[in-house]
C-alpha cells in the first residue's frame, strides 16, 4: 500500500535495553536513547525517501512524554511530519490478543499487568489533525489497514 515504507517495531528499540535493565530502572530510558536507531534514521541520507512506520504505545506520564520527545526530535531533524494512529480495542479483546501466537516472546503477555496499565495510564496523544483514533475491537484487519491508508493519504495531501 505504501511503497518505500518500512515498519519499525518498537521492540527493536527496547528489547536490547530490556535485556539489561527493567523498565522501572532509571537507566532504562537513557540506554534506550543510546541504542541510536532514531538518530540514525533522522540523519541518514540513504533513508531520506523512506516512509517510517513505528509501532509504539507510550503513556502520557513523564516517562512516556520523554520517549515521545525522541520521536518528535527525530521527525524534526528529518523534516518529516508525525502522523499518529492510535488503535484501540475493548479490554476483553486486548486480553484475548495477548495470547496470540504471533506475539513476540518479549512482549507483554500478562493480562493482570495489561488491565492495570489500561486502568492507570492514559495513552499519549499528539493531538491535532494528523492524529486518528480507531476502535478495532470488531474490525477486520484489511478494513483497519484501508482506514489508516486513507487517513495518511488525506493528511499527506493536506500538508
Amino acid at each position: 500500500m505504501l511503497p518505500n515504507a518500512k515498519l519499525l517495531d518498537n521492540h527493536l528499540l527496547i528489547d536490547p535495553v530490556a535485556a539489561v535493565y527493567n523498565r522501572t530502572m532509571p537507566e532504562y530510558q537513557g540506554l534506550r536513547k543510546l541504542v541510536g536507531i532514531l538518530d540514525s534514521i533522522a540523519t541518514s541520507t540513504s533513508l531520506k525517501d523512506v516512509i517510517w512506520i513505528f509501532t509504539d504505545s507510550q503513556s502520557s506520564d513523564e516517562v512516556g512524554r520523554a520517549a515521545v520527545a525522541d520521536y518528535i526530535s527525530a521527525a524534526e531533524t528529518r523534516g518529516s511530519p508525525i502522523i499518529s494512529v492510535i488503535l484501540m480495542c475493548c479490554a476483553e479483546e486486548n486480553v484475548f490478543r495477548l495470547g496470540a501466537a504471533s506475539r513476540g516472546k518479549n512482549k507483554l503477555n500478562d493480562a493482570d499487568i495489561l488491565l492495570e496499565i489500561r486502568e492507570k495510564e492514559d495513552i499519549y496523544h499528539f493531538g491535532g489533525a494528523a492524529e486518528i483514533e480507531i476502535d478495532i475491537t470488531k474490525m477486520p484487519v484489511h478494513y483497519a489497514a484501508q482506514m489508516i491508508f486513507d487517513f495518511v493519504q488525506k493528511v499527506s495531501s493536506a500538508g
